[in-house]
């Protein structure tokens, strides 16, 4: 289950919606084997973190809420004016048959560069991309949680999140893979499998580049067998599920490698009355 928990504002954080959140992932999406959060507020760290496992058995914890808070106190430009308030979180629930949940520590002299125009780590939000990893039956699976920032706001940021994701998520030598978050994107899909990313509206310069980085990430990255569990699952056209997650959009999504074998995946709009975004839950029948 991936959800962005809209922690972002206020960036402190309403405990008392935490809790209401935390008791529908447990009894309304019945804790799911993997969880995949974003924007959890920085200030409530240790209350997801300890509640997760002592109330929902989440045993296993990785986030790069530190990241965030560290970069927060900077006041090395251009983080003194970011906020960096919140940041993305992966668990792993004790009764699941994946283990051994790690947060990896990318540098940037990691990945291959040399047919490259960019480095695989070149955005001012680190804490937006969460690459982690862990272990299922003969299997070691990539994890990644993402959210990029809006791109009315931050521009090339979300460009360069996204950048980042396909480039890394396409070197890296995993099994199988998982991605999973707000992507904010993309603009509309149309029913015969067409998908309209929001750069068609940027003005030349930037445009090309950020239509790519939005096609990339949602349909490119089938080259390298890495589908989107939504569309795999139900199609284009008569889809016999909602399929928005933030007022009339798709921007949360779950793409997961074919080898995984996704069965099901829908958005549960039950968690809107806790969120502004619908969580999306994916079973795999690996």
């Amino acid at each position: 289950m991936a959800w962005n928990v809209n922690g972002a504002f206020p960036p402190q954080g309403s405990e008392d919606k935490i809790r209401k959140q935390l008791d529908y992932i447990k009894e309304e999406a019945e804790s799911p084997d993997i969880l995949m959060l974003n924007e959890v507020t920085t200030e409530r760290r240790e209350l997801f973190r300890e509640q997760l496992e002592k109330y929902l058995g989440y045993l296993d914890v990785v986030d790069t809420l530190d990241w965030a808070a560290e970069l927060r106190e900077s006041d090395v430009p251009p983080h003194q004016d970011i906020g960096h308030s919140n940041g993305n979180l992966i668990a792993v629930h004790e009764d699941s048959a994946a283990e051994g949940l790690s947060r990896r520590q990318p540098t940037i002299t990691e990945g291959q560069y040399e047919d490259a125009e960019l480095k695989h780590w070149s955005t001012n939000f680190p804490e937006k991309i969460l690459p982690a990893e862990l272990e299922l039956p003969n299997t070691t699976v990539g994890l990644w949680s993402v959210r990029t920032v809006p791109g009315s706001m931050y521009g090339e940021e979300k460009v360069k999140i996204l950048e980042n994701t396909y480039n890394r998520i396409r070197d890296a030598e995993y099994d199988a893979q998982i991605l999973a978050g707000d992507l904010n994107s993309p603009k509309a899909e149309l029913t015969d499998g067409t998908t309209v990313p929001w750069g068609f509206e940027r003005e030349s310069g930037l445009r090309e580049r950020w239509i790519g980085a939005e096609l990339d990430v949602l349909t490119g990255l089938a080259e390298e067998g890495i589908v989107d569990a939504f569309r795999d699952v139900h199609g284009y056209g008569n889809v016999s599920t909602e399929d928005v997650s933030f007022e009339s959009k798709r921007f949360d999504h779950i793409l997961a490698s074919k080898s995984l074998s996704p069965e099901n995946c829908h958005y549960d709009h039950g968690g809107l009355e806790y969120s502004d975004h619908a969580p999306i839950i994916a079973e795999f029948g690996f």
